[in-house]
């Protein structure tokens, strides 16, 4: 078992860049320990809703127009180490992706839109389903289903009404074999695919919400058959239906990831989720083979090129000691940490945390770099999550970044191949 490039890690950034280079002609094998964070996001596309917390225009300053925010990131973002070229191919690709797979997403990373949450809250995004857009007007029905405790429709409506919408809480009961027990998010979303369980749970809701303008329903609408799902479910109730984002597992986000795992599938991408990657071998300063978990003993996976995608923090990329010392834990490479564990923390628990900034350097063609500038290994690049130099979370850039710099990683190599 072999392959051009191996990619590491399940994330937005590590399967659209095996997609990519996999669409560009070279043979990709794919080693995660799990999926990424497609299972944890909204279902959408974040490209940036704040500048950096320190920028000169003011700390954590909101961004409307994320492309003409770009120019003023700090010279070692990763947006600015790729360029804007690199993000609009990466939403190039989603998009090519979504389409493909029925998924229409709606938007432009050019203007930032919101997102209703399941808290009645809104967040910043660029691209979501279109079963999330629309706005919300007139008066608004929070619809609850009985026994899946994921969605309050009464905090909903509260938080709705407390932004001036005439908002009221609704809770409605699912068909017979639903009844008298807890549901979770993906049972429900596979029983909202069949046309009998969304009709349904239609005829109950159109009587419920009769007078309404608007529903915000949970993010559950459907999994493989979502778009039918969603389209049919408003034909019957007679409504317009709005989904709210909620707590893991994403339905939206599954939606994705089952789309590009088809994808990479149908390009013969190989695929080894679950056992991590747990090393490397070496020649000089080239990976010549990544070492995979095994029930009897390592595997290896010879390879001419390494893609690491494997996150930060959050994502196991990167481990903390109680010294305050950080250390990636596939390739061992240097991570662009602080002087001691204090640091790690700010002192606002929704502000940005330099923990979260903490990562891999990388030039501009996103190899690892040392503390001088140097190049670490010759044939690894680093993408998403995993670099250093942005909060993707306190800017919401995480999915433009992943995109961008998974671009930009699938451009390099399909060059590199093209030379040689």
């Amino acid at each position: 078992m072999g392959a051009d490039v191996v990619v590491i890690g399940a994330g937005p950034s590590g399967l659209a860049a095996a997609a990519m280079l996999a669409e560009a002609g070279r043979q990709v094998q794919v080693i995660a320990r799990s999926h990424g964070f497609t299972h944890w996001a909204a279902g959408g596309i974040d490209v940036l809703g704040r500048l950096p917390a320190g920028d000169e225009a003011g700390a954590g300053e909101p961004v409307e127009r994320p492309l003409e925010a770009l120019g003023r990131l700090p010279d070692g973002h990763p947006y600015s180490l790729v360029g804007e070229g690199a993000l609009l191919a990466g939403i190039g690709h989603v998009r090519a992706l979504t389409d493909r797979a029925g998924i229409e997403l709606v938007g432009d990373p050019a203007v930032n839109r919101s997102q209703i949450t399941g808290i009645g809250t809104r967040r910043t995004t660029a691209l979501l389903q279109t079963q999330s857009d629309g706005a919300l007007a007139g008066r608004v029905a929070a619809i609850g289903f009985a026994g899946f405790e994921d969605f309050s429709s009464h905090l909903c409506a509260d938080r709705l009404h407390r932004i001036g919408l005439d908002a009221v809480p609704i809770e409605i009961p699912l068909p017979q074999g639903f009844r008298g027990r807890h549901v979770n998010a993906v049972e429900l979303a596979r029983a909202f695919d069949g046309r009998e369980f969304r009709g349904a749970v239609a005829g109950t809701l159109g009587r419920a919400a009769a007078g309404a303008d608007v529903c915000v329903v949970p993010a559950v609408i459907g999994l493989a058959n979502a778009a039918e799902a969603w389209a049919d479910l408003q034909e019957l109730a007679g409504l317009r239906v709005v989904e709210a984002a909620l707590p893991p597992p994403s339905i939206p986000g599954l939606r994705l990831f089952d789309a590009w795992r088809e994808r990479l599938s149908e390009l013969g991408v190989g695929w080894r989720l679950g056992p991590p990657a747990i090393g490397a071998e070496r020649d000089g300063d080239r990976v010549t083979a990544v070492l995979g978990e095994g029930a009897s003993g390592p595997i290896r996976i010879p390879c001419d090129e390494v893609v690491l995608a494997t996150g930060g923090v959050a994502g196991g990329g990167i481990e903390t000691y109680r010294d305050g010392t950080l250390a990636e834990t596939v390739l061992g490479l240097p991570i662009d940490g602080f002087a001691h564990r204090t640091e790690f923390l700010a002192a606002d628990f929704f502000g940005s945390h330099r923990l979260a900034q903490a990562g891999v350097r990388v030039n501009r063609e996103l190899r690892p770099v040392d503390r001088a500038g140097a190049p670490v290994l010759g044939n690894v690049r680093v993408i998403g999550t995993q670099l250093a130099g942005h909060d993707p979370t306190a800017e919401g850039s995480r999915e433009g970044v992943g995109l961008a710099t998974a671009a930009r990683a699938a451009e390099l190599l399909a060059g590199a191949r093209a030379r040689g």
